[in-house]
């Protein structure tokens, strides 16, 4: 019997091969979209997963709260994972990890790179996680100052097939030894570690000493611990959250300051941590549910899609059903059939669905710049999972029309009595209406999310970013000449200004305690400090709105003066800008001074973040970028110009150079990822309605022939019968897009709530979207409309 029912499914897939293939493509599409999204989450939801203690890992964190609020770095101070191991038996061992900028490192005189995950650490790090050496041994690797610690690939990179053990690399011209060879680790970890150095390496050195070591007021170390098992974790965490008070409880209290540490479990740092001075961009939770609804919505209009075109078709089966149960056939063996055909079909589409997403992974891992291994979804977990979906789908698919089609009465389906083109045809349309309600709501997210972007990118953010050139400075000290090399490059008539600093907006910026001397307790700030030379401001185009600059003849502005910007007044609590001239700080990193200016506020961080007190003070030693503001005229010589005098004053420097607008924007690929892929996403979504649309329309059109016939002979013309064709599907898009824009709206809301700046939703977005669904509906039923109407009315009424 089952032999039977399967022969009868191909016979009827053969027959009506249009719809089979517009109900198969349909359905795998979405599978595919669907399955390429479970890459994407499941990627996502694995990052740290690998460590053999990954459930005891932990970062702390800490809070800084003062009369400005609080503010919450991921970054802690040196002395505090020594403390949590000396003071709470909880912890089973402790590291810190401290991220350096880019490094020059050298292998003899042929090569020399810029290497970018550079840390340094304590020698417990191999302790803590799970990070195995290869080569060398991990008890004792790390224990000596200027030793190194480098991955399989660097060892490739410098020493080829020789043995690296005991090779020197020198970093920024300072010699380390190589004493282990670790693997890499994998993808899917927040921190990205290539060289690794022993922290004993900072022990020698006097400004560690002084200014570091002890120092529970600077953040400058990632702190993780492993908790032993067994252990308590809220009651743990609640112990340590004033962990610095038997330390430093009355320095703070004079400062008018709070810290509070907690807890974070390391396998929630990618998903659930926008700290700041994370070590890497993290992820975005928020994306990664937009993206599981975004699956969600397409296999519903994938679903919906598959059922309202096999309820449509089966009504031309009816007269097989009245033949059927004229010669016996009872209920149960119809229902059956109409089952295994399902069944069938939506098999064939899984299948379909896995070729599509074999070939079109290489384009997916391009859009969502990660790369993917199919074992992430292929495990049996998930292999149940997609296979239960699969055969639910066929099931809900085809129980509507099983049970409609087996109840008919065959004598009244036989004389012709009944009328197939309205069985189910309310339940067709609502289904259309949900197709496209849903498809509307992905449209007017997606030109949301690209006006969102557009806007931060546009915006004004307070300084001059356009021809500005920045050239990084790494593996040489720049600090006794940087004024000579300023004037360098301005030697060139087409570099307008110069000035060095130790970032450029857009980049990371130092973070440190400040307070006010002699003024009351609760002045004490964590501020942000930018460190510069005296033309800064000038060379960026940012105005002084009290006071004045920093001035190379005033010797003092280069020992003990800071500027601050608008909203650093606001956090001492002064009324207007001119009060904070002359007033003295006690900065956090050894200097005390004068406030000589206020600056006008500009955004040194994405747009996505507030504008937040930043501190500008002349530290040489700390100066490592240059910045050179070009005419835009005959850019191409002055490029040769800047590139030959790099060489001349750098000889052992890469050259490397970037653009200030191009490296800002930088901070938003991660936003403009998830748009092209809700982009992508929500393309497949309309195409797939639209693929329903089409066959719904055909079928519509087939029902009625002979009426469109008659209307021609009485003298309709043909953009009579396109409209009476189209009319229909027009309501139902009009009463899509009535149900959809609340819906949008409430959500767009809520999205748009991440961002410090943001833009007005209005009214456009959604008339742009629900005339573009419109058009494209329209569009989609109109060769159908056309074709009817244009079609000869004699054959139509031949039979008549």
């Amino acid at each position: 019997m089952l032999k039977n029912y399967f022969k009868i499914a191909f016979r009827n897939i053969n027959r009506h091969k249009g719809y089979t293939f517009l109900n198969v493509a349909g359905l795998a599409i979405g599978m595919a979209a669907c399955l390429l999204i479970a890459l994407y989450v499941r990627n996502e939801l694995s990052y740290d997963t690998y460590h053999t203690a990954a459930d005891r890992l932990y970062r702390v964190t800490i809070d800084i709260q003062s009369r400005a609020g609080n503010r919450v770095f991921a970054q802690t101070s040196a002395p505090l994972a020594a403390a949590l191991q000396r003071d709470f038996p909880q912890v089973e061992k402790a590291t810190r990890l401290h991220k350096q900028s880019s490094q020059l490192v050298t292998y003899g005189p042929e090569k020399s790179f810029y290497e970018q995950n550079f840390y340094l650490s304590d020698p417990s790090i191999f302790e803590v996680f799970t990070l195995p050496l290869v080569k060398g041994n991990a008890q004792t690797a790390l224990n000596r100052p200027n030793t190194l610690v480098i991955t399989e690939e660097l060892a490739k990179k410098y020493f080829g097939n020789a043995e690296p053990l005991g090779k020197i690399l020198k970093v920024n011209n300072e010699p380390f030894e190589v004493t282990g060879v670790s693997q890499s680790l994998p993808y899917n970890s927040h921190l990205k570690m290539d060289l690794i150095t022993s922290l004993a390496t900072w022990d020698k050195q006097d400004w560690y000493k002084k200014d570091v070591a002890d120092n529970w007021h600077s953040t400058m170390f990632y702190t993780y611990i492993k908790a032993k098992e067994q252990v308590n974790i809220p009651a743990f965490e609640k112990q340590i959250v004033t962990a610095a008070d038997k330390y430093v409880s009355e320095q703070i209290k004079d400062w008018g300051v709070s810290y509070y540490f907690f807890l974070q479990p390391v396998k929630a740092i990618h998903l659930h941590s926008q700290l700041k001075d994370e070590a890497e961009a993290p992820g975005n939770a928020v994306n990664v549910y937009i993206l599981m609804v975004v699956a969600g919505l397409i296999i519903l209009i994938a679903s919906l899609n598959y059922i309202n075109l096999t309820t449509a078709q089966s009504a031309n089966r009816a007269k097989e059903v009245g033949v059927r149960k004229v010669i016996g056939a009872t209920k149960r063996p119809l229902i059956t059939q109409f089952l295994c055909e399902s069944l069938l079909l939506t098999f064939m589409a899984l299948v379909l669905a896995l070729l599509v997403v074999f070939l079109t992974r290489p384009s997916f891992e391009t859009l969502t710049g990660q790369t993917y291994n199919f074992s992430l979804i292929f495990t049996p977990q998930y292999i149940l999972i997609v296979l239960g979906i699969t055969v639910l789908l066929g099931l809900a698919a085809a129980i509507y029309p099983a049970l409609v089609l087996a109840s008919f009465r065959p004598v009244a389906v036989l004389k012709g009595s009944l009328s197939l083109g309205t069985k189910g045809a309310g339940l067709r349309q609502v289904l259309v209406v949900c197709q496209f309600t849903i498809s509307l709501m992905l449209l007017v997210g997606t030109i949301m999310v690209y006006r969102q972007l557009n806007y931060m990118k546009s915006q004004s953010l307070g300084f001059e970013k356009e021809q500005m050139l920045v050239l990084p400075v790494r593996g040489t000290s720049i600090a006794d000449n940087y004024e000579q090399i300023k004037s360098e490059f301005q030697k060139h008539p087409a570099v307008v200004s110069a000035t060095t600093s130790a970032s450029v907006p857009g980049q990371e910026v130092n973070n440190f305690s400040v307070s006010l001397k002699g003024e009351a307790d609760d002045k004490g700030q964590s501020m942000y400090y930018l460190f510069t030379d005296f033309d800064f401001l000038k060379t960026y185009g940012i105005k002084i709105v009290a006071g004045r600059d920093f001035d190379k003849t005033i010797q003092t502005d280069k020992e003990s003066a800071f500027l601050i910007n608008e909203k650093a007044v606001t956090a001492f609590g002064w009324a207007t800008p001119e009060e904070a001239i002359g007033k003295k700080l006690d900065a956090g990193f050894g200097r005390d001074g004068e406030v000589v200016g206020v600056y006008k506020d500009f955004h040194y961080r994405s747009l996505q973040a507030p504008i937040e007190p930043l501190v500008l003070a002349i530290v040489p030693w700390r100066l490592n970028t240059i910045s050179l503001r070009l005419k835009t005229n005959e850019l191409p010589a002055t490029m040769a110009f800047v590139q030959k005098k790099w060489q001349e004053l750098f000889p052992q420097n890469p050259y490397e150079y970037a653009f200030l607008d191009e490296e800002f924007n930088k901070q938003y690929q991660a936003d403009e990822k998830i748009g092209r892929t809700f982009l992508a996403f929500t393309s497949i979504a309309i195409f797939i309605a639209c693929l329903g649309l089409f066959g719904l329309a055909t079928f519509v059109a087939q029902q009625r022939t002979k009426e469109i016939g008659v209307r021609k002979v009485l003298g309709a013309s043909v953009a009579n019968i396109v409209s009476l064709v189209s009319k229909d599907f027009v309501k139902l898009v009009f009463i899509s897009f009535v149900i959809a824009t609340p819906l949008a709206y409430i959500l767009i809301s809520k999205w748009l709530e991440n961002f410090a700046s943001r833009i007005s939703i209005g009214w456009l977005t959604f008339a742009i979207a629900g005339i573009a669904l419109l058009l494209i509906a329209l569009l989609t039923v109109s060769y159908q409309s056309i074709k009817a109407a244009l079609a000869n009315p004699v054959k139509s009424l031949r039979s008549e």
